[in-house]
């Protein structure tokens, strides 16, 4: 309150306080892109998963060649990504489809790419099941976890 943030939506707070050059970013934009991240983790999982939807299905196929060729890049994302960070199934501007990685709280607000789906990759996320496999957690998160009809809205 009383900043000027104060009124704006969470991605014009990421994108206003994201700065590419710093080695460690603010503590607004940390606590705001984690807000942000989380949210839509959490949104993208279901109790059942579902069946991908056509629209979805033919945009990935077009961009990665096969849904389990999609599967592949994006757990070799999260797997990849050093230390505590984010896999990400993105749209990016120019429309194309693209698996990313981001460390820490960054996000695809700050690339201007909309996240179709994201998968935090922090230890305290799979930890306590998994122990250090994260690509198995990647795999379970994948084929157990996902709303596909949720991921689909977002395009």
């Amino acid at each position: 309150e009383g900043t000027e943030w104060e009124g704006k939506s969470a991605e014009e707070i990421i994108k206003g306080t994201y700065d590419p050059n710093a080695v460690a970013q603010s503590g607004i934009f940390n606590n705001v892109s984690q807000y942000w991240n989380h949210n839509q983790f959490w949104e993208m999982m279901g109790p059942n998963q579902t069946s991908m939807p056509s629209e979805l299905e033919n945009a990935i196929k077009e961009s990665f060649g096969s849904v389990d060729d999609f599967k592949e890049k994006f757990s070799a994302a999260g797997a990849g990504q050093f230390g505590s960070g984010w896999a990400w199934l993105v749209k990016d501007t120019d429309g194309s489809l693209k698996v990313t990685k981001t460390e820490n709280g960054v996000n695809p607000v700050c690339f201007g790419q909309t996240a179709l789906l994201g998968c935090d990759v922090w230890e305290h996320s799979y930890y306590i099941d998994f122990r250090n496999k994260r690509p198995a957690y990647l795999s379970n998160f994948l084929d157990k976890l996902v709303n596909w009809e949720n991921v689909a809205s977002r395009m």
